[in-house]
């Protein structure tokens, strides 16, 4: 492992002791991670008090202040900043509402002004996320098993990239060496998982298509490639699309009592669903073939007992 993945794994070591409530040693500190006693001050004084408040006690002992807070964070400008990442983080994940409220410390409690309705799949294993987070910091290969939705599974060796939430879901975006394509892995379906300590060189090339991958992922259906449909949208459909128009959605023409319009999904059952929520306001104009299967999906319904 690189002298600089090793920093940051030490770094963290020692914050996870201070946030525990732990008065740290400088010399015990040393022996734990083999380094030398002015390593640790260093660690102590410049990177961590850097970023946190620390208290220094004498005798090489240090602890996090009681009120401690990141630095730069007086004023009440950046205490209604903090406090408003709270709010949509307490909203969005409260699974980690401990760790959030334990690193970002407020002098108001601004947070309890703001009120956001997210509502983001829940996070089963906190750890794992934690394990990935850190995997993706440090650029280190992880290793799990990942169960496909026919109930198949396989152990993948991957170099992760991003934890990405689509649609509420949440996703691993990985690029797999061993076919030299980017991959997205649901998070649920993950298990197993562990950091393999082995370093990967971030690659310009990959971190530029990687990041293409993110903004173009619209759907949990994604799979690189988008179909299109046109459909016709009238009544209370075409009022709220108006309002607020999706982002797979283009407007081809508008006229007084309906609207023509573009939806680009990934697979069938998203269009199929997406049409479902609007009937009788909604229907597809462009192929018979998927509006005919649409109808067949609701004449099976309407006749089951």
């Amino acid at each position: 492992m690189k002298k600089n993945q090793k920093a940051l794994i030490r770094h963290n070591l020692i914050y996870q002791k201070l946030q525990a409530g732990e008065i740290v040693n400088v010399k015990d500190l040393a022996d734990e991670f083999g380094v030398g006693v002015r390593t640790i001050q260093k660690d102590m004084n410049e990177r961590l008090n850097g970023i946190y408040d620390i208290e220094y006690l004498g005798e090489g002992n240090y602890r996090l202040k009681a009120d401690h807070r990141f630095k730069g964070a007086s004023d009440e400008e950046e205490s209604i900043a903090i406090s408003l990442m709270k709010a949509l983080q307490h909203s969005a994940i409260p699974e980690l509402n401990d760790y959030i409220d334990a690193t970002l410390p407020t002098s108001s409690n601004y947070e309890q002004i703001f009120t956001f309705g997210m509502h983001f799949e829940t996070i089963a294993d906190v750890e794992a996320i934690k394990t990935l987070i850190k995997a993706i910091k440090w650029k280190v290969g992880v290793e799990f098993v990942y169960t496909k939705a026919d109930g198949s599974s396989k152990t993948v060796l991957v170099d992760p990239y991003r934890l990405a939430n689509f649609q509420n879901y949440w996703y691993l975006v990985a690029y797999d060496p061993s076919v030299e394509i980017i991959k997205t892995y649901y998070l649920k379906n993950i298990s197993e998982l562990r950091m393999l300590y082995e370093n990967f060189t971030a690659d310009e090339r990959i971190e530029a298509e990687i990041n293409k991958v993110c903004s173009s992922m619209d759907s949990v259906w994604w799979n690189g490639e988008r179909q299109q449909c046109t459909l016709k949208v009238s009544g209370i459909a075409k009022y709220y699309i108006e309002r607020d128009i999706p982002d797979t959605i283009e407007v081809l023409e508008t006229h007084e009592d309906h609207l023509i319009v573009r939806m680009y999904y990934h697979n069938e059952i998203e269009l199929f669903s997406y049409v479902k929520s609007w009937i009788p306001h909604m229907r597809i104009v462009d192929n018979d073939e998927l509006m005919e299967k649409l109808m067949g999906e609701l004449k099976s319904f309407l006749e089951t007992e």
